[in-house]
């Protein structure tokens, strides 16, 4: 007799991510429902990711922590994908190594999902806590809010999301072209597929210290315009738009010491 499947797969990526992920996976352990395993690809760390990683596969069980040890360092966009060819559960749950989850925001995600079937991705309201502070960001609600807002900026945490599996490898699963802002190009691309929500509750929380270099940030921001742009021609929107590129064109373009003033102040 086959053991039952549990309802969730966590799918979590890791690249030197030692010194957050035991917060990260202790928050999965205090979850309320633990009705879900849990797919780890360790992408070629060069830290004690590893070892952390191995430690908590006995904490879990090799039954429910499946990790995969890539031999080179694929990226976390081909780390996804090959995560996600290995999830055999109805929904899968995203959350990066430096993040965190409230004990009851998987259950909360998977009682919506399986009562509101028409909605592919849930997410929820998230927390960046960094050095200056605790910053609470609410995020657009129903699936009319949502849609309204995608083109602007990204509607979900990445780390917030659940999504009905199925739906996304059907879709052809993270675009392997993006090596930022993949899950954004994601959602766009379902837009007219599936509904989207978020539960209007602060249930994740992401570090926020500033730790990213000027080029990645750059790259990040161009990334976040070209995904704006192809979308904004495929949907066929109006010319006024194309407006929404301006804020990530123009964070891409200032000069360093601009870029830190912003983010002391806003």
């Amino acid at each position: 007799m086959k053991p039952t499947l549990p309802s969730a797969t966590v799918l979590l990526c890791v690249f030197n991510g030692a010194k957050t992920l035991d917060r990260c996976l202790y928050s999965l352990q205090q979850q309320t429902t633990q009705d879900f395993c849990i797919v780890c690809i360790d992408d070629a760390s060069t830290d004690e990711s590893t070892d952390f990683l191995r430690q908590w596969q006995e904490k879990f069980g090799t039954e429910r922590f499946f990790l995969y040890e890539n031999k080179v360092n694929l990226g976390l966009t081909r780390s996804l994908n090959f995560g996600l060819s290995h999830i055999k559960t109805t929904f899968t749950a995203r959350i990066d190594a430096d993040d965190w989850w409230h004990p009851e925001k998987l259950e909360k995600q998977l009682a919506y999902l399986k009562i509101n079937p028409p909605c592919g991705v849930v997410g929820t309201w998230y927390e960046n806590h960094g050095h200056r502070g605790i910053r609470k960001i609410p995020l657009p609600e129903t699936d009319t809010a949502i849609k309204a807002s995608i083109l602007r900026q990204n509607p979900f945490a990445h780390s917030a999301v659940v999504f009905q599996t199925e739906l996304i490898r059907a879709h052809g699963g993270y675009n392997n072209q993006w090596k930022y802002g993949q899950d954004y190009e994601l959602w766009l691309r379902l837009l007219s597929y599936t509904k989207f929500a978020n539960i209007p509750e602060y249930l994740c929380y992401r570090s926020a210290d500033d730790t990213l270099t000027a080029k990645k940030q750059r790259e990040q921001m161009f990334s976040c315009v070209k995904t704006q742009l192809l979308y904004l021609k495929q949907y066929h929107r109006p010319l006024w738009e194309y407006c929404f590129i301006l804020n990530p064109l123009l964070v891409a373009l200032a000069p360093e010491w601009l870029r830190q003033l912003k983010r002391r102040f806003l």
